[in-house]
């Protein structure tokens, strides 16, 4: 359930208390005007960026936007990139996966959390597991979670006030690569199996968020790191979700940064612990600073 929530609420904080912000400056190692970087949560409002002192004007500064993908491509552009990675193998359909009980359940509970009418749990079956989660839990949020808009995000936000202002709109990976990483990596069987657990306790998903919530926009990460925690069974997942695309994008970034003022914004997962690209960037010889919330 803690490996759906890290997919799902967003790429949150991993981090100690002496890294306690969400939004930092990089300098030096040559760079003539600094970057920003900001960690976002994907259910956080909009409204976080105002708590957030010298955020809108770095944002207003910057010579460019970057983010984990081009979220400005369009949603046409961006489903057919997905695509192909949410659809399950002929063999492997939702009825296959599940035990006939179970999904017979599962599936008048799925009525409830439907975004149109007449979705089914059959209209699915062709699909991964990991989509049905999705609507479950986007469903769920915008049923149960104060103030959540699934339409206003801030990673989207960002881009697209950049996108308006004329700016340059970069992504540290494709598309592709989230998808395959989202709906691919983890086994199907596993995905059945967390699909029957949310949809038996979906209550599970709306209280973990409201705690997330409150936690990122309060900056407080000792409470998100207790929430966030994952055993054992999901260290693998974490180690692709964060570590590796850490680690790529740290060999990326030198070059971006040196091309103009950036505003960065990443899920704020990304940005702390020893493997965080905030730690990374220091480690090539930047100044990276946090910048204190108002």
């Amino acid at each position: 359930m803690k490996k759906i929530l890290l997919i799902v609420c967003g790429l949150l904080m991993w981090a100690s208390a002496t890294q306690a912000q969400i939004f930092y400056k990089v300098s030096g190692n040559g760079l003539e005007k600094p970057s920003y970087i900001f960690g976002t949560h994907h259910i956080a409002p909009l409204s976080v960026i105002d708590s957030v002192a010298g955020a809108r004007k770095a944002l207003a500064d910057a010579d460019r936007i970057v983010g984990e993908i081009d979220m400005t491509m369009g949603q046409m552009q961006l489903a057919a990139a997905l695509q192909p990675f949410m659809m399950a193998p002929t063999d492997s359909t939702l009825r296959d996966l599940i035990a006939p009980a179970d999904y017979e359940r599962i599936s008048e509970k799925f009525k409830e959390y439907a975004p149109m009418p007449g979705l089914t749990l059959d209209a699915l079956s062709m699909m991964r597991p990991m989509v049905a989660q999705s609507i479950v839990s986007l469903s769920s949020l915008s049923k149960d979670l104060p103030g959540y808009n699934p339409q206003e995000q801030l990673d989207g936000y960002f881009q697209t006030e950049g996108k308006k202002a004329g700016k340059e709109v970069i992504g540290l990976e494709t598309p592709e690569m989230q998808g395959r990483l989202l709906y691919t990596f983890t086994p199907i069987t596993r995905q059945a199996a967390d699909l029957v657990e949310m949809l038996d306790h979906p209550e599970k998903i709306t209280e973990q968020s409201k705690k997330l919530n409150a936690s990122y926009l309060a900056q407080d990460l000792d409470a998100l790191l207790k929430l966030t925690e994952v055993d054992d069974s999901h260290s693998e997942f974490v180690t692709a979700l964060l570590d590796r695309r850490n680690a790529d994008w740290l060999t990326k970034l030198p070059a971006i940064l040196s091309e103009g003022s950036c505003f960065v914004a990443v899920g704020a997962l990304h940005l702390a612990g020893p493997k965080g690209i905030v730690e990374g960037l220091r480690s090539l010889g930047y100044t990276v600073e946090p910048m204190m919330k108002k």
